[in-house]
């Protein structure tokens, strides 16, 4: 047997082993941003230890910041457990929202709502500012969107190497 096809057959095995590493990784957590029109924008992974993230934006008639924090729950929903408001306005919580109602440096802080929702989906405006932080990751979710203004959060289990393709750009 020649030196180039028992360099190929060499090749060809380190690959076969690659890519072996590659199918048994372990899947991980990760927050899905879709737009719309179910094209995928990008991948947070979450933390293992706090599978949190954080929607924020600015009230679009009282043009104070809003924020919504979440976590994954069972089954790969979406658990809403606390939100942070400034005043009083449209589609800000007003009633019986259970969880534990306090003032926190003037804003109205309700803890322990604990919702669970299959998907988020917003309608991402210039004028609210939505932001998206998921672990030590921060964006603007308009940025994420490519000229869409829809934006479809869901978590899902993705490998460790789709997650490496989708933060190098690679969809």
């Amino acid at each position: 047997m020649g030196r180039p096809a028992r360099g190929a057959r060499l090749v060809l095995a380190a690959a076969a082993i690659i890519a072996a590493a590659v199918v048994s990784l372990p899947l991980r957590d990760c927050l899905v941003v879709r737009t719309g029109c179910a094209k995928t924008a990008a991948l947070f992974p979450l933390g293992r230890e706090d599978p949190a993230f954080i929607i924020s934006w600015r009230h679009s008639v009282t043009r104070e910041p809003c924020a919504e924090y979440y976590r994954r729950a069972e089954g790969g929903r979406i658990a809403l457990y606390r939100t942070v408001f400034k005043g009083l306005g449209a589609g800000l919580p007003f009633g019986d929202e259970g969880g534990r109602v306090s003032i926190q440096d003037g804003a109205i802080v309700i803890d322990g709502m604990e919702r669970t929702l299959p998907r988020i989906v917003l309608a991402a405006l210039p004028l609210t500012e939505h932001r998206l932080q998921a672990g030590r990751r921060e964006a603007a979710v308009l940025s994420l969107l490519d000229g869409e203004h829809v934006a479809v959060f869901t978590i899902e289990k993705k490998s460790l190497a789709r997650i490496a393709m989708a933060m190098a750009g690679l969809r």
